[in-house]
């Protein structure tokens, strides 16, 4: 449980008290809580256990925990460029724990010791400028300073050096009043990985616990992101690429990076993709199975719509009667190995995730560019915008450009669970067309006879209900339902 105290009147204080849980219920260990009073625009970050914050009008102050056994002062200097020192006072020889975390949590080195009781000076050099936190654990408790690398030094490391360090506790990130909107997100740092809780914020005005929700870990495979696919509250969990086949090896597998395409514009793929080994641009059902259609393979490309039929008949959908026309029932090597964890959504769902989902931020998708890859981007249920500012979110008749998002950014933001459905073009026959100005995803579900649902995008529309021949190749991105 992490504790911020929010002094609002000299003898009055307000006390947020901070657990976590599982959507699914059941309370579980966190890293660290970030702080952010949205109303005039600080943020500082708690590490478990002993951190806490004092609020005051007008000032804020970060202090520790009292009557332990040993206390820890802030860096100096703090901004810093590769190397400070943060001063660390013992009353009694104890075991130390010295750790590095990043602003999420996630150990960046660690080192144990024995010291004699009296004053040590910790020096902490740091790779990679941001913010960080340097944590001391003892038998008695621990503590946390907070640090802030302006540079690029060469290595993570901290280690005890008699060098003198300048005693400097506490800091003063911002302003507060009583009825500042408030913003709270937990972390968890597990064999490597960093979780995200969902978002809380809200104005601060009384004493309370506060209980943040971690999302059920994603499956191998998955991008930790849930959506709401239907009005019974189902979710899922997106693919973390386009689904691909390897024709040398029979490999099915996802794509590295969610802007990855494999088929080039104005390529001729040759027929049955003679001329390449990777499909990414599949017939409607052609899962590989044989499950009564002609044209089962994904590699086939034929432009006769009556060879792919799920199962052989015009009226079933893909997860009919044994599944095997759907392209989630294959083991994906990348995604858990296992037949049948994978499934295409049907256009009911494709539709509830663009135009239905009920959203904290109430944003559902956004035209974007990521990189020089145009798209559509997906948000999850638990997006929240201030992670990422987006132009025009939920509207269809706008421009890719609008939204324009670096690599770099992306990165940030992907953590956050958000889908990007990179506009692909499609395969007519062996010609690829439209690479970058258009994208379309099967559904599972068909149309009539000659046709199936799907969703396209193009440069100034986009439509979760299409339908189109299902003898073109068209993209495929898969989920896994969350249990």
């Amino acid at each position: 449980m992490l504790l911020i105290a929010l002094s609002v009147q000299a003898q009055e204080t307000v006390t947020v008290k901070f657990t976590a849980a599982k959507e699914t219920g059941g309370y579980i260990p966190f890293t660290s809580v970030m702080v952010t009073d949205l109303t005039h625009g600080w943020m500082t970050t708690l590490n478990y256990p002993d951190t806490i914050l004092v609020l005051s009008q007008p000032h804020v102050g970060v202090g520790e925990w009292q009557g332990r056994n040993f206390n820890m002062g802030s860096a100096f200097p703090n901004p810093f460029k590769d190397v400070t020192c943060v001063p660390l006072e013992l009353s009694e020889a104890s075991e130390v724990t010295l750790q590095m975390l990043s602003a999420d949590g996630k150990v960046l080195t660690a080192r144990d010791m024995h010291l004699d009781s009296g004053i040590h000076h910790v020096m902490v050099r740091l790779s990679t400028p941001g913010m960080a936190f340097l944590r001391a654990v003892t038998p008695q408790g621990s503590s946390v300073a907070r640090l802030v690398n302006m540079g690029n030094g060469d290595v993570d490391d901290v280690s005890v050096t008699s060098r003198d360090c300048v005693l400097e506790r506490g800091e003063n990130p911002g302003v507060f009043e009583p009825g500042d909107l408030m913003r709270y997100e937990a972390f968890r740092s597990v064999g490597g990985t960093t979780f995200h809780s969902t978002v809380v914020e809200q104005t601060q005005y009384m004493s309370e616990t506060v209980t943040l929700l971690f999302p059920v870990e994603a499956p191998e495979g998955a991008i930790d992101g849930l959506f709401t696919i239907n009005d019974n509250g189902g979710k899922a969990y997106f693919s973390k690429g386009n689904l691909q086949y390897d024709k040398n090896t029979g490999v099915w597998s996802f794509m590295e990076h969610q802007y990855d395409m494999v088929e080039a514009l104005g390529q001729n793929v040759g027929e049955d993709y003679a001329d390449q080994d990777i499909v990414s641009l599949f017939g409607w059902s052609t899962s590989g199975y044989n499950h009564g259609a002609n044209s089962f393979q994904p590699w086939n490309t034929s432009l006769s719509y009556s060879n792919y039929h799920a199962y052989g008949n015009h009226q079933f959908d893909l997860e009919d009667q044994t599944g095997q026309a759907d392209w989630g029932y294959n083991a994906i090597a990348n995604g858990g190995n296992t037949e049948h964890l994978w499934r295409t959504l049907t256009t009911e769902e494709w539709n509830y995730i663009f135009e239905t989902r009920t959203t904290p931020s109430g944003i559902r998708f956004a035209k974007a560019r990521v990189g020089d890859v145009n798209g559509v981007i997906l948000l999850p249920d638990d997006w929240s915008g201030s992670y990422f500012n987006l132009n025009f979110p939920n509207t269809t008749n706008v421009y890719y450009e609008n939204n324009l998002i670096s690599l770099e950014q992306w990165a940030e933001i992907e953590q956050y669970g958000v889908v990007f459905l990179p506009a692909a073009g499609y395969r007519l026959g062996t010609e690829v067309l439209n690479t970058g100005s258009s994208g379309h995803y099967w559904s599972s579900s068909h149309y009539y006879e000659y046709r199936a649902n799907c969703v396209s995008i193009f440069d100034s529309g986009l439509y979760p209900q299409a339908v189109d021949f299902i003898f073109n190749g068209f993209s495929v991105r898969l989920v896994q339902v969350a249990h």
